[in-house]
C-alpha cells in the first residue's frame, strides 16, 4: 500500500514538495494487532503479520523484529524521508528498534542527560 501511495505522490510531482514520514510501531501480540487494525483508522496490518505474531514463541520480540524489518523496507522507498516510531506503552523499546534497524549508520542520537553541551547549543539556536 505504501509503495502504491508513494508512486502516486511521485506521479503527481510532489516528491520535491512534501516530506513524508511513515508511522510504524512494535506490536505486542496477534491480539493487539487485531485490535489495532479493527479500531484505529488508517492503520493497515496484513494477515501475514498477525499470523507471524500468533506463531511466535515470544510475540513481543517478534513484534519488535517486524518493526525493524518494516523500517528497513521503508528506507528503500523513494520519497519517504523517515519514520515515526510509535510505541504506546512500549517506549522503552524505541532505542533498541532504532539501533537494530541500522538507520543511524553508527551515529549517536542526541540525549539530554548524556549530552549537556549539545543541550546548551540546541537551546541557543
Amino acid at each position: 500500500m505504501l509503495r502504491r501511495f508513494m508512486q502516486h505522490v511521485e506521479d503527481l510531482g510532489l516528491l520535491d514538495k512534501a516530506y513524508i514520514l511513515v508511522g510504524v510501531g512494535p506490536l505486542r501480540s496477534a491480539k493487539a494487532a487485531e485490535w489495532i487494525r479493527t479500531h484505529v483508522p488508517g492503520v493497515h496490518i496484513p494477515d501475514a503479520v498477525v499470523k507471524r505474531l500468533a506463531g511466535a514463541a515470544d510475540p513481543a520480540a517478534e513484534g519488535r523484529q517486524l518493526c525493524i524489518d518494516l523500517i528497513q523496507e521503508i528506507r528503500a522507498i523513494k520519497g519517504v524521508h523517515g519514520v515515526h516510531v510509535m510505541a504506546y506503552r512500549q517506549e522503552h523499546t524505541v532505542a533498541e528498534i532504532i539501533e537494530r534497524s541500522g538507520v543511524l549508520g553508527g551515529r549517536k542520537p542526541w540525549h539530554p542527560g548524556r549530552d549537556p553541551q549539545a543541550n546548551t547549543n540546541r537551546m541557543a539556536s
